[in-house]
């Protein structure tokens, strides 16, 4: 049986090398080939086929989430299992509706690491019991959400509102977003709006109070 080829996005060293290490122990997974960000994932999705990507959630430049929606976008069928340090499974909802396969923390069990690689290399998606109530929890909500909460958020004010509720400033969304300044500015002004808030403060403590940040 040939080996399921996968790519592994991660911009520390010991993490890819952890991986490597954990599929040695496997006869049907490896890893084929690593990046240390998105841009040059995307370049290595251009010139490579693979079964499978392992990306990591936070990393230099790009944000994940607009990665996995361009492999999504070109690459729909290419499954993509997002591995994070970021227990929060508010993060698992918004990846899986982006076309996430999986999402699990790093710091789980090798053993159901690879029983996760295993089941989305077959076509199938991995929930842990909480996200898939997350999921349902929000399926059945979309009906009936109040005017003033981060469901309401687009993908991309999500990612910024996330950033501000953190203490980032504008400038440095802007630089890891690649975006100017003004856009980064107008998206603020809507997640204010819509969430009913007037500043940077006021986010922070909403994202406390609903586990968005800790």
């Amino acid at each position: 049986m040939a080996q399921k080829q996968i790519i592994i996005t991660d911009d520390h060293a010991v993490v890819r090398t952890g991986l490597q290490m954990i599929l040695e122990e496997t006869s049907d997974l490896t890893i084929a080939d690593e990046a240390r960000n998105g841009n040059e994932l995307l370049e290595k999705l251009q010139h490579r086929s693979f079964d499978l990507v392992i990306l990591d959630i936070s990393m230099p430049g790009r944000d994940a989430l607009d990665v996995l929606k361009e492999i999504k976008a070109n690459w729909p069928h290419l499954p993509v299992v997002i591995f994070t340090m970021n227990a929060d499974e508010i993060y698992a909802v918004r990846m899986i509706r982006a076309g996430a396969s999986a999402y699990i923390n790093k710091e789980t069990r090798p053993t159901q690491i690879i029983e996760v690689l295993r089941t989305v290399t077959t076509g199938k998606k991995f929930f842990t019991p909480s996200q898939a109530e997350l999921l349902a929890n929000a399926v059945s909500e979309l009906s009936t959400l109040s005017a003033h909460t981060h469901e309401t958020l687009s993908d991309r004010e999500f990612q910024i509102m996330s950033m501000l509720a953190s203490g980032l400033r504008k400038s440095e969304i802007a630089e890891k977003l690649q975006l100017s300044k003004n856009t980064v500015g107008n998206h603020r002004n809507n997640i204010l709006r819509k969430m009913n808030l007037s500043t940077n403060s006021q986010i922070t403590r909403y994202a406390i109070q609903h586990g968005i940040i800790q």
